[in-house]
């Protein structure tokens, strides 16, 4: 009887470290599976950002030149 009380008691015991560690396994894969979605949207918010950025810089780039060329073309025409 005393080796059956224990061997139950054990395996109550094992199994509950059993489920706690599911449960925590299933929350960190949760929280992986959240981490991965936040990080996709985050470099796509950055990729967004930084096109953005470029194109900005070129179109200065384009009305400075057309700044500078455009009355010189015109004085070229009269």
């Amino acid at each position: 009887i005393r080796e059956y009380l224990f061997v139950s008691l054990f395996r109550a015991c094992a199994e509950s470290l059993a489920s706690e560690n599911a449960s925590r396994l299933a929350a960190m894969q949760r929280a992986d599976k959240n981490i991965d979605e936040l990080l996709e949207n985050l470099n796509g918010t950055f990729h967004r950002l930084r096109q953005s950025g470029i194109d900005e810089e070129l179109f200065d780039v384009i009305s400075g030149f057309e700044a500078l060329v455009g009355p010189r073309q015109q004085a070229g025409r009269k």
